[in-house]
């Protein structure tokens, strides 16, 4: 038995169905790129983590190469 749908009802499944398939889309985005954001917070870490061995002259240099000196 095929009922006939009103134009509202018809507009709301096709917004839910396409609200579907943007969020499946985002869904998939994340998934690829969370592993390479994980990655750039751990080189993050790590270059916290030598910062503080450097030696004075290597704090200098280390400026000097940010400021593209």
């Amino acid at each position: 038995m095929s009922e006939k749908r009103s134009e509202k009802v018809r507009k709301v499944l096709q917004l839910e169905g396409r609200a579907a398939e943007l969020l499946a889309d985002y869904e998939g985005g994340l998934a690829r790129i969370t592993p390479t954001k994980h990655r750039a917070e751990q080189c993050i870490q790590q270059a916290k983590a030598i910062k503080p061995t450097l030696s004075v002259c290597e704090l200098a240099e280390l400026r000097r190469a940010r400021s593209g000196v």
